[in-house]
């Protein structure tokens, strides 16, 4: 996909703009909460992690069922409520950002929990261009229009154990760690500039939320939106096919947390057309806010009015999955599917509710026919409540977690858009600004645009937007080493 000066304009233009706006909004690292805590549980799966040997053997042989297999099979493992997890998922005891950033407090760390119990959530805007906020201008909203602030998401991410230890044992909470390694790198090729790699079964989890009413909140009753069809035919069920994001879905259901009956005449927002059905909370993982919980939401949704109150409700939309099982990492989406087929296959019977009403897909290649190779199509597998408001080049409908977090790093390469454009490094991720879908350092354009001169940190953008997020002033300029890098190739 080639892209032409006028594109990088426009999009160096928008995003700065957005940036002068206030739109992209960093995690300041918070103190720990003096609260009850949790021990971090393990997910309880056969086999896990698998050897490298057999999610390789997989990928060559485009073994779609053993993939999806494994994608589900960690669904059940991180969704599993048990004794040990105090009630909650599995995953709601591992680690968030700050907790990780923060360093181990002390040789058994616990997740620490609210004062009622629930765990503490960072809710903010996600690292991809948000979809409402990125497309102001695009779709032609205006200051004051009315905004669907049901259909906005916020995430959270969240660390198993073996990740958090995999950064601290390196002291890479640390970002002098980090941009120490990129000072003294000397004429190392760029192939070899990266951290040390995180050890397995390493997880990290990109949970997705939207939020509805309370009990006590307009009888209980919100309309939200939902994808309709799959990657492929979702977009055709938007009012924006090329920029699909969730404010745009055509279809909604009434979703109560009450005792409410259903009204039978609420219309989706923004339309006249009548909601599909009316579902109870809990068919979404969720949990009700607190008033700090609700005041956080707001802040980072950045709508005034703000109708997100106490008692509301937090339901589970999506949640991105990656394993450190192979080099590359595993790549697993899910998203909640309503009253249609599973479009990528269903998951197994004996999921328990809710978590059997999300579907899925697995991107454990850049590309496949063949797999990771240049010659290869670009593998199609997004969330759609993420990455479907990216604009060109990134092109969202038709992207994929691993060329995303594939080239997660740190440096001053000034071919770099997000350098170019952003104090806090590498966050404007582009992909696909090379003639291939598969990026690698070994390819000319992708080593100028990405690679040279930059520390890869190990498909993290964790460490790379968030630990590693201020550029030191005294970086060195950067000498590019394009050919260098490539001859060195084994």
């Amino acid at each position: 996909m080639n892209i032409s000066k006028r594109t990088w304009a426009l999009m160096a233009l928008t995003t700065i703009a957005l940036f002068a706006a206030g739109y992209y909004r960093a995690l300041t690292p918070q103190a720990v909460l003096a609260a009850p805590g949790v021990n971090p549980q393990p997910i309880q799966m056969p086999g896990f992690p698998y050897p490298a040997t057999t999610i390789n053997g997989w990928i060559a042989s485009g073994n779609t069922i053993a993939m999806r297999q494994h994608g589900w099979d960690l669904w059940a493992g991180l969704t599993a409520i048990t004794q040990q997890s105090a009630g909650l998922p599995i995953y709601e005891t591992w680690y968030n950002n700050t907790e990780v950033q923060n360093g181990p407090p002390n040789a058994n760390a616990l997740r620490m929990l609210q004062s009622n119990g629930q765990p503490t959530h960072e809710f903010q805007l996600p690292e991809q261009f948000h979809h409402r906020r990125f497309h102001i201008q695009p779709l032609g909203l205006t200051a004051g229009a009315p905004v669907d602030i049901h259909a906005q998401v916020l995430v959270t991410t969240m660390f198993n154990a073996d990740y958090a230890q995999s950064v601290w044992s390196h002291n890479y909470q640390n970002p002098t760690t980090i941009w120490n390694l990129q000072a003294n790198w000397g004429l190392k090729p760029v192939s070899q500039r990266v951290i040390q790699a995180f050890t397995p079964p390493s997880i990290s989890l990109k949970p997705v939320y939207q939020f509805v009413n309370g009990p006590d909140h307009d009888n209980g009753l919100t309309t939200v939106k939902y994808w309709l069809g799959d990657l492929t035919t979702g977009p055709s069920n938007s009012t924006n096919p090329q920029y699909p994001d969730p404010t745009t879905w055509k279809q909604c259901v009434v979703v109560s947390t009450g005792t409410a009956p259903n009204p039978g005449n609420l219309t989706c927002f923004g339309t006249n057309t009548k909601a599909n059905g009316m579902v109870s909370v809990n068919q979404f993982y969720n949990y009700q806010l607190t008033a700090q919980d609700a005041q956080g939401v707001c802040s980072q949704l950045g709508v005034n009015p703000c109708d997100i109150q106490a008692g509301d409700y937090a339901i589970l939309v999506g949640m991105h999955v990656s394993t450190k099982e192979n080099s590359n990492w595993t790549w697993q989406t899910f998203w909640w599917n309503y009253d249609q087929p599973f479009p990528y296959g269903a998951p197994p019977s004996t999921m328990p509710a809710p978590f059997n009403h999300y579907a899925m897909c697995t991107g454990y290649s850049m590309t496949e026919n063949p797999p990771n190779s240049p010659r290869g199509t670009n593998t199609q597998c997004y969330n759609p409540y993420l990455e479907t408001g990216l604009p060109a080049p990134v092109v969202g409908i038709k992207s994929n977690c691993m060329s995303c977090h594939s080239v997660a790093s740190i440096g001053n390469n000034p071919n770099s858009l997000a350098n170019a454009l952003s104090p806090r490094n590498s966050f404007g991720y582009v992909t696909f600004s090379s003639g291939t879908a598969y990026l690698t350092v070994w390819n000319r354009a992708d080593d100028k645009v990405f690679f040279d001169c930059q520390t890869t940190t190990d498909f993290s953008w964790f460490l790379a937007n968030w630990v590693a997020s201020a550029t030191p002033s005294n970086q060195k300029p950067c000498v590019l080493t394009t050919v260098r890098s490539r001859a060195k190739k084994q």
